[in-house]
C-alpha cells in the first residue's frame, strides 16, 4: 500500500493519535477540549496527501527544501494552525513537537502495516527530528533572552526622558499664564506622558518577571479602601461619562505593597471600563473575609469567549475591545503583570463572565502574607 493510500485508510487513527499527543502539551492544553486539540489535523492531513499526489520536478522539490515553495494548501493550513496555536498560548517549541509527532505517528503506523523495511527511514526521521527540536529550543531560548534584555534596557533608557517630559508638562499644566487652548495642549502632552511613562513600567515588570527576578514587592500595614478610592476618582476623571461605584465591607487592613496594589486595582479597573463599552457601568467590591481580603470588579459589557478565558492573563494576548479593536490601549500587558503583582502578595487572581452577572474580576489576598518580600 502506498503511503498516500495508507493515510487516507487510516486518517482517524492517526488524528487520534495527534490528539492524545497534544494533550501532554502542558499547561497549555488542560481543559482544551479535543476539537480545540485537533485543530487542523484532518485538513493538513488531506493537504499533505494532495501535495504528495501531485506531480513535482526536481526543481520544485529543491525550492521545498529551502522553504522557497509556491503557496497553496499546506501554506494555508500551516498559517492557520500557527495563528491558532499562538492564540492559546502554545509556544514555538511546542509547535515543532506536534508536527514531529504527526509524521512519528504516521511513520511507526505503516512500517506496523507493511514490516520492518521501513524501519530504518522511521530512524532517520526520528534522528533528524531529535536534532531540530533540540535547535528549535536552543534558538527560541537565546532568542527569548535577547528580547527580554532589549527590552529591559529600552524601558530603563526611556525613564529620563519621560520623566523630563512629565515634570514640564505637569509644570505647564498648573501654569497660570497659559489660555485654554494652551491649557489643553499641556494636559494631552502629561496625558500622553503618563500613559507611556505607564508602558515602560509595564516593560520592565515584564522583563523582571521573564528573567526570573519576579515582581518586587514592599509590604506595610495599609488600609485598601483609600487606594480603591484615590484609584477610581483618578480614573473618574479620565471617563467622566462612565459610572463607577465603590463599595467597601468589613475590615480592610492588611500588610501589602500601596503602589502595587494601585497598579493592580488601576489596571483592572481601566480593563473593565474599555471593556464595559461608552458610558458604562463599573463596580468595585472590597470585603474583608477573616485572614483575606477579596476584591471584585464587574461590568456588564460583552462576555468574554470561552477560549479566551483560559488565557486572559497571559503575555500579549488582548481582548478585543467592543469596536473589534484590539491595539487601542497598550501593551496587552496590565492584565499579566496584575495576576504577576497578586501572586507576590501571595493571593489568586481569577475571572468569571456570565449573562446573568456580567464579567467579575475577583483578586483574593491574605490579610498578612508568610513572606511576600522579593
Amino acid at each position: 500500500m502506498r503511503l498516500t493510500e495508507f493515510i487516507q485508510a487510516n486518517h482517524e487513527a492517526i488524528i487520534a493519535e495527534w490528539v492524545q499527543f497534544a494533550t501532554t502539551l502542558l499547561p497549555w492544553a488542560k481543559g482544551m477540549s479535543e476539537r480545540a486539540l485537533r485543530d487542523h489535523a484532518g485538513e493538513l492531513l488531506t493537504a499533505v496527501v494532495s501535495d504528495m499526489k501531485a506531480p513535482q520536478t526536481s526543481e520544485q522539490q529543491a525550492e521545498k527544501s529551502q522553504g522557497l515553495a509556491a503557496p497553496g494548501a499546506l501554506t494555508s493550513v500551516g498559517q492557520k494552525h500557527a495563528a491558532q496555536r499562538l492564540a492559546t498560548g502554545f509556544n514555538l517549541d511546542q509547535l515543532v513537537s506536534e508536527y514531529r509527532a504527526l509524521r512519528a505517528s504516521i511513520l511507526r503506523l505503516w512500517a506496523d502495516a507493511n514490516g520492518e523495511e521501513h524501519r530504518e527511514l522511521n530512524r532517520f526521521n526520528e534522528a533528524i527530528d531529535e536534532s531540530l527540536t533540540e535547535a528549535t529550543i536552543r534558538y527560541s531560548e537565546m532568542l527569548g533572552r535577547t528580547r527580554e534584555q532589549f527590552l529591559a534596557i529600552l524601558g530603563h533608557d526611556l525613564r529620563n526622558p519621560l520623566g523630563a517630559i512629565l515634570m514640564g508638562s505637569t509644570m505647564l499644566a498648573r501654569s497660570e499664564r497659559l489660555d485654554d487652548k494652551q491649557a489643553r495642549i499641556a494636559a494631552r502632552i502629561l496625558n500622553s506622558a503618563s500613559r507611556m511613562n505607564r508602558m515602560v513600567s509595564d516593560l520592565l515588570d515584564l522583563t523582571r518577571t521573564r528573567l526570573g527576578a519576579g515582581i518586587p514587592v514592599t509590604p506595610r500595614a495599609m488600609d485598601l479602601a483609600p487606594i480603591c478610592q484615590a484609584v477610581i476618582a483618578e480614573l473618574e476623571a479620565v471617563h467622566p461619562d462612565s459610572h463607577l461605584r465603590f463599595e467597601a465591607f468589613g475590615d480592610l487592613v492588611g500588610t501589602w505593597d500601596s503602589d502595587r496594589l494601585t497598579q493592580v486595582i488601576s489596571n483592572l479597573v481601566a480593563n473593565a471600563l474599555q471593556h464595559g463599552g461608552e458610558g458604562g457601568s463599573v463596580s468595585v467590591v472590597a470585603e474583608g473575609l477573616g485572614d483575606t481580603v477579596a476584591l471584585r470588579i464587574n461590568n456588564h459589557g460583552p462576555l468574554i469567549a470561552p477560549e479566551a478565558m483560559r488565557m486572559i492573563f497571559e503575555l500579549m494576548l488582548r481582548q478585543p475591545t467592543p469596536d473589534g479593536d484590539r491595539n487601542s490601549t497598550g501593551l496587552g500587558l496590565g492584565l499579566y503583570i496584575a495576576r504577576e503583582i497578586v501572586v507576590a502578595h501571595g493571593g489568586t487572581i481569577g475571572v468569571t463572565s456570565t449573562e446573568a452577572a456580567g464579567t467579575t474580576f475577583t483578586i483574593q489576598m491574605p490579610r498578612h502574607p508568610a513572606d511576600t518580600a522579593h
